[in-house]
C-alpha cells in the first residue's frame, strides 16, 4: 500500500506516486465515461453512474468510494496505452509497405514489405493477446514469457480462464444497472421539463397567439421550481432506487432545511458548470470528433453531481445526529435567494442556448443538468 505508516523519508516520495496513480485512474474514469457518453442509447449508462456516484455520498459513504471501478478504469487505460505505443512500430511498417505497393507495384519489394507488414500485425496480435491474459501490466508487455507461452497458450483451460476473467472485468462495471439507472433519470427528467420547456418555446416562437407571452411565463417560473428541486430528485431516485422517489419533493424540502447552504453552493455550481457546455451547441459536433464534448460534458458534471449528494449526505446525517436539525432562518432565507438566483441563471442560459444552437429549440429539451449530452451529435 503507497500509503502505509512508513519513515518520512519513504512518505516523501510515496505521496506523490500516490496522487499519480490517482490521477491516471480518474483520467481514465473520465475518458471511459466520455467514451460511454458519446454512444447513442448506450450513453445513458455515464448519467447512471453519476447519479450512483452522487448517491454513495448522499448515504455517507467515504469520497473514497464515491468512484466506484476507478482503480479498473486506470487499469484498462494503461493497457490501451501499451498497446497503443506496441502498435506504433506496426503501424510505420505497414505504411512503408503501402508505399512500396504504390511506388513498386506487383514487385518483390513490395511483396516482401506486404509479408514483413502481415507478419508484424500477427506477431502484434499474438503478444497483446498474451499479455493481456496474464494481467496486462507493464512488466508482461516487455517480457513475453516465452516458455510459458509454449506450454499454455493454445491450452483449452488457458482460454477459459481468459474468458472467465474478461467477464468478470464487464460485470465489474455495473453496465445493465447503471443504464436503467440513468434510463429512468432520463425519463423522469423528461416528465418534469417536458410541459414547462413546450410552454417556453410556445411563448418564443408562436405566432399569432396572444397569450403566447403569458404561457412562456408560466412555463419559465415553473422551470424555475424545476430546476430547484429535480437535480436532488434524480440523486434521490438512485439512493433509495426507486421511481417514484423522483416525485417525493418534500423529502427535498426536509433536507434543504437541515444544509440550506450545502444545498445553494451545490446548485449554484451545478449551475454555472452547464452554462459553458451550452457553446459546444452553437455548432453541430462532426460525428469523428463527437468524444470531445462528452469529456467535456464528464468533467464538468461530475464533481457537481458529487456536491449535490455531499449537501444530501450532509442534511442527512444532521437530521440524524440533532433533535432540532433545521438551520435558523437567518441562514435558510439568504440560501434561498442564492438558490433562487441559480435557477434564473440556468433558465435564462436556457433562453440564450436556443438561439445561439445550431440545434435551435431542441437545444431546451436536452438538457446537461439532467440528461447527457444526446444531440451534440451533427446528422
Amino acid at each position: 500500500d503507497l500509503l502505509a505508516p512508513t519513515g518520512w523519508p519513504e512518505r516523501w516520495y510515496r505521496w506523490p506516486l500516490w496522487l499519480l496513480s490517482r490521477s491516471w485512474d480518474l483520467a481514465c474514469l473520465c475518458i471511459l465515461l466520455a467514451v460511454v457518453a458519446a454512444i447513442p442509447i448506450v450513453q445513458l449508462a455515464s448519467l447512471g453512474y453519476l447519479l450512483d456516484s452522487a448517491a454513495r455520498l448522499a448515504r455517507r459513504q467515504a469520497w473514497s468510494s464515491a468512484l466506484p471501478g476507478m482503480r479498473l478504469a486506470g487499469r484498462v487505460g494503461m493497457l490501451a496505452l501499451l498497446v497503443f505505443l506496441l502498435r506504433l512500430p506496426v503501424a510505420f511498417v505497414s505504411d512503408l509497405s503501402y508505399s512500396a505497393q504504390l511506388l513498386l507495384p506487383n514487385s518483390r519489394e513490395a511483396s516482401l514489405w506486404r509479408a514483413t507488414a502481415f507478419a508484424l500485425m500477427l506477431a502484434f496480435v499474438i503478444h497483446v493477446v498474451w499479455a493481456t491474459m496474464r494481467g496486462g501490466k507493464l512488466r508482461h508487455f516487455l517480457w513475453p514469457a516465452p516458455l510459458r507461452f509454449v506450454r499454455e497458450f493454445f491450452r483449452r483451460s488457458t482460454w477459459q480462464r481468459a474468458s472467465d476473467q474478461l467477464y468478470d472485468l464487464v460485470s465489474h462495471f455495473q453496465f445493465p444497472r447503471l443504464w436503467y439507472l440513468g434510463a429512468r433519470a432520463g425519463v423522469g427528467a423528461l416528465v418534469w421539463i417536458f410541459i414547462p420547456v413546450t410552454m417556453m418555446i410556445i411563448g418564443q416562437r408562436a405566432e399569432n397567439f396572444p397569450a403566447a407571452a403569458l404561457v412562456g411565463l408560466i412555463g419559465a417560473i415553473a422551470m424555475l421550481v424545476i430546476v430547484m428541486v429535480l437535480p436532488f430528485l434524480q440523486i434521490q431516485m438512485a439512493l433509495h432506487n426507486r421511481f417514484r422517489a423522483l416525485f417525493e419533493v418534500r423529502q427535498v424540502r426536509r433536507r434543504f432545511l437541515c444544509a440550506p447552504w450545502a444545498h445553494a453552493s451545490a446548485l449554484l455550481l451545478l449551475c454555472l458548470l452547464c452554462i459553458p457546455l451550452y457553446l459546444l451547441r452553437i455548432e453541430a459536433t462532426p460525428a469523428e470528433l463527437v468524444w470531445a464534448p462528452s469529456i467535456v460534458f464528464v468533467i464538468f458534471m461530475l464533481p457537481a453531481k458529487l456536491l449535490l449528494g455531499a449537501a444530501m449526505g450532509y442534511a442527512e446525517g444532521r437530521a440524524e445526529r440533532l433533535p432540532l436539525p433545521n438551520r435558523h432562518w437567518t441562514l435558510r432565507w439568504p440560501a434561498r435567494v442564492v438558490v433562487l438566483a441559480s435557477a434564473l441563471l440556468y433558465v435564462g442560459a436556457l433562453y440564450v442556448a436556443q438561439l445561439v444552437a445550431g440545434q435551435g429549440a431542441l437545444v431546451m429539451y436536452f438538457q446537461h443538468a439532467f440528461l447527457v449530452p444526446a444531440p451534440l451529435i451533427s446528422s
